[in-house]
């Protein structure tokens, strides 16, 4: 896992002059027509915010237009692996950090260390390092989205309970609700079907209880510390008071209505539920705090933008790339993720933390948070992902031993490692 580190200052970052051979296609300024792919334009609110942040390059460049691409978060990877793997997809594309590592070794994203001037890339911070493959930078970060618990103010003063801060008061806190309230106390991920996803969520729990996926080049996922992270999951998910069978839009559109306790999500999450939200203002109806596990590591999903090797555009995709990373673009795009860290030294308006105080917290954590990229293993993710996943399902729901599991998936995972 990597260290987000200082990412809220403005490192510089050094990227490595990179020949991408040029774009293809016609010149960008004769325009034509850029598809762009991202989960998040189904994102209410907000993804109408980041398309207008996006399509600001129209005026720049009349001639250029922007068409989406939207597909499900559960299905986002499966769909571009197939369409880019036929030699299709989309010109631009949002990238998962789990994901960028299969893309990357595949060949399938184009190279882009020659498309930004020299200013834009100085004011580039630490993020886009996770960018590069093999000396190459074939994405520039787009966000990088930190956890934290969160809750609904009304639901606890009805509850007569106190935020938590450990597990135990976690569990408590849940029961109290659900038994006065007769909602959830608490959501999380925790189901196969989400499963790209829910390894970035679940991950917060090994993370926040000192352990990790490798340590020194070897796997790690029977480590004492993840054994003591899947056996409290398995509590939360046995408690009575958890949104279990929800996938994650299920419960998000619950909390959105004032339906759930607390939450373990991301800040783009919460963002999206409480936008405009009069039922779970945002200004007073939501708090946060650290995680409530005894360490202060934590995840966090970094997402990056990049180009499809195969696309038919690309010296118009590389030409919007450039305009997206100038200062102007950069600023309506800090707008439009106020809640997250984006790839420059780029600040959401004064406004916008004072309108939503919760965005602290989840950028404190931003020096103990982690990718969900196993290093050393970074293209065999995904396979080991789901080995590890299917074990943790059997412990919720077939209530196998959490350290029986993750022995098998230890095992099964260095078979292919």
């Amino acid at each position: 896992m990597r260290k987000l580190g200082a990412l809220l200052t403005a490192a510089v970052l050094a990227v490595t002059a990179c020949g991408g051979g040029g774009g293809t296609g016609k010149p960008a300024d004769e325009g034509g027509e850029l598809v762009f792919a991202n989960f998040q334009w189904l994102e209410p609110n907000r993804g109408d915010q980041l398309w207008k942040a996006v399509t600001g390059y129209q005026q720049a460049n009349p001639k250029a237009r922007l068409k989406q691409q939207a597909i499900t978060r559960k299905d986002y990877e499966s769909t571009l692996k197939t369409q880019m793997g036929a030699r299709g997809g989309p010109d631009i594309l949002l990238i998962p950090d789990t994901f960028f590592p299969e893309l990357a070794q595949n060949g399938l994203l184009e190279p882009v260390g020659d498309v930004l001037a020299p200013e834009d890339k100085a004011k580039l911070n630490n993020g886009n390092k996770a960018a590069v493959f093999k000396e190459e930078q074939l994405a520039y970060a787009w966000e990088i989205v930190n956890y934290a618990l969160f809750w609904n103010e009304k639901l606890l003063k009805e509850a007569g309970v106190e935020p938590p801060t450990d597990l135990p008061g976690l569990v408590a806190a849940a029961k109290a609700i659900k038994d006065k309230t007769g909602n959830p106390g608490f959501a999380v991920r925790h189901q196969i079907n989400e499963e790209a996803p829910w390894w970035i969520d679940f991950s917060n729990w090994p993370y926040g209880f000192g352990g990790g996926w490798s340590r020194g080049g070897k796997l790690t996922i029977d480590s004492p510390e993840n054994v003591a992270a899947v056996t409290a999951y398995k509590q939360m998910y046995d408690s009575g008071a958890m949104s279990v069978g929800d996938d994650a839009s299920t419960f998000r559109s619950k909390f959105k209505e004032g339906k759930i306790g607390m939450m373990i999500d991301n800040s783009s999450a919460l963002f999206t539920m409480v936008n405009g939200n009069q039922a779970v203002p945002s200004a007073s109806g939501v708090g946060a705090g650290k995680l409530p596990f005894p360490g202060q590591g934590s995840s966090h999903a970094s997402f990056f933008v990049g180009i499809n090797k195969n696309s038919k555009n690309k010296a118009l995709a590389k030409d919007w790339l450039k305009w997206f990373f100038s200062a102007r673009a950069q600023e309506s795009a800090a707008a439009a993720l106020g809640a997250s860290v984006i790839g420059t030294d780029a600040q959401p308006p004064r406004a916008f933390l004072t309108e939503n105080p919760w965005v602290e917290t989840f950028r404190e954590q931003a020096p103990n948070s982690s990718d969900a990229v196993i290093d050393g293993f970074e293209t065999k993710t995904p396979q080991i992902r789901h080995i590890v996943l299917q074990e943790i399902e059997k412990v919720l729901v077939q209530d196998e031993d959490p350290a029986a599991a993750l022995k098998r998936a230890q095992q099964e995972a260095e078979k292919l490692a």
